[in-house]
């Protein structure tokens, strides 16, 4: 087990689950289906649902928030978002969706596997790497 340390921007309490990472920034516009909860990864639609995202920061527009609180209007929100950076729009979006968030993460935390299984305190900004 490896533990991480970042800063909570959102959330409280424990939260676990499995992960999806994309080791490449994202666009919640163009990488993101608010209604479907899925992002894009090289031709591939793979379900956020109550998983737990892993992103090295967020690009685009200010549209990312909209499509974020889409995820949240229709039921497809992931648990958490794990980042090594958060710019104001990922943290706007996270709020407004009510996505925990968590950011300041080491960028080793996008080199786990997509089926990872992690644990995360949002009370302390500790994330548990349970099974790699």
């Amino acid at each position: 087990m490896r533990i991480l340390k970042g800063k909570v921007i959102y959330g409280s309490g424990i939260l676990e689950g499995k992960v999806v990472v994309s080791r490449r920034p994202i666009s919640f516009l163009g990488d993101i289906d608010g209604r479907k909860g899925t992002l894009k990864i090289n031709n591939e639609e793979i379900s956020i649902h109550n998983k737990i995202l892993i992103i090295p920061y967020s690009v685009g527009s200010t549209v990312g928030p909209y499509v974020m609180y889409q995820l949240y209007k229709y039921g497809k929100r992931p648990k958490a978002i794990l980042t090594v950076r958060a710019d104001t729009l990922l943290i706007i979006g996270s709020v407004i969706a009510e996505i925990a968030l968590i950011t300041d993460l080491p960028e080793d935390i996008l080199n786990i596997s997509r089926d990872s299984y992690v644990k995360i305190d949002l009370n302390s900004g500790e994330v548990y790497i349970l099974q790699e």
